[in-house]
């Protein structure tokens, strides 16, 4: 079989679109293309969907040429890699979306996480390229992660590997997260927890408030304002404290920083670099990188092709 006349489809479905890309192996996209998530009927429509979509933009004979699917999805992949546990922003749970992709094409599918589709990415094509070994976290609405070793991601036992946004925080503070839990790692570490602190910042001192975004806070950092300024620090420190835990517990050379809040760049990085270095074992110590992600929302689709290529050993890195 000569690979390099071969494609790969890339999948990422989100709560809004589902984004599709035409690859060759070795990652240069020759299509893209997107269409609304139909949330209806707790999502029933989705897989037929992605098969309509496909069959209508790429020619049977080119379809013919295609090796594999990769998709990722946001929610956990059961162990063999078969079935979506839970995705609660498609109302999904339990879709054996592997064998309904496969039975109506006929092309092999690889299904992962979102989350460890854009860390397996971001390792191929983006700011990890040429490492095995890193921790990707996106710090967004929430705060989502994914652990590669030695170049394959870990999903864990129980499909949790990564839900770094669930580590439990010491606070005094009682936070409740979407997870049913309190005081979980994104209930303080995600762009909704930032804007939350700063306000109660602010109440605490009586100053008045207004509505602002994670955006309004790093100007005002700049702008030297102290509530602001009190809010990035302690926003450094737990989520610092956090990552360095992984970073104890599984010691990986690069750390990449996604979602929203990376667009803050260095005025992030930087403090929650220093912070990690306070935190993680001597033997770590200024000997990781902490990077911003570079792929964006194409990072989930090219780590979803490469997971098909990785389990099939056609990758071309």
């Amino acid at each position: 079989m000569d690979n390099q006349r071969k494609k790969i489809i890339g999948i990422d479905i989100g709560g809004t679109f589902i984004k599709f890309a035409l690859l060759d192996t070795d990652g240069t996209i020759e299509k893209k293309w997107m269409i609304p998530t139909d949330i209806s009927e707790k999502g029933k429509h989705i897989p037929a969907a992605l098969c309509a979509s496909i069959r209508a933009e790429i020619a049977n004979d080119q379809l013919a040429d295609v090796l594999g699917i990769g998709i990722g999805v946001p929610g956990p992949i059961s162990p063999d890699g078969t079935t979506v546990v839970r995705a609660v922003n498609l109302d999904w749970e339990q879709v054996p979306l592997k064998e309904i992709i496969q039975q109506e094409l006929g092309i092999g599918v690889a299904l992962l996480n979102d989350a460890n589709a854009a860390a397996l990415g971001e390792m191929w094509k983006g700011a990890a390229q040429g490492k095995e070994n890193l921790l990707f976290v996106t710090l967004g609405t929430g705060v989502g992660g994914g652990i590669v070793l030695n170049g394959e991601v870990l999903n864990g036992c129980h499909s949790a590997g990564g839900e770094i946004g669930h580590i439990p925080v010491r606070s005094a503070k009682n936070r409740l997260c979407g997870c049913g839990g309190r005081n979980c790692l994104e209930t303080f570490a995600s762009a909704t927890g930032l804007v939350l602190t700063m306000r109660e910042k602010l109440k605490n001192a009586e100053e008045p408030w207004a509505e602002m975004t994670p955006q309004d806070i790093f100007k005002a950092v700049k702008d030297k304002n102290p509530y602001a300024q009190a809010t990035l620090e302690e926003f450094t420190d737990i989520l610092g404290q956090a990552l360095a835990g992984i970073m104890n517990t599984i010691d990986v050379e690069e750390v990449i920083i996604g979602g929203g809040l990376s667009e803050a760049g260095d005025d992030l990085l930087e403090p929650l670099k220093k912070k990690m270095e306070t935190y993680v074992f001597p033997q770590i110590k200024h000997h990781f990188s902490v990077k911003k992600a570079q792929l964006g929302n194409k990072a989930g689709i090219y780590g979803a092709v490469y997971a098909y290529l990785g389990s099939h050993e056609s990758v071309n890195v």
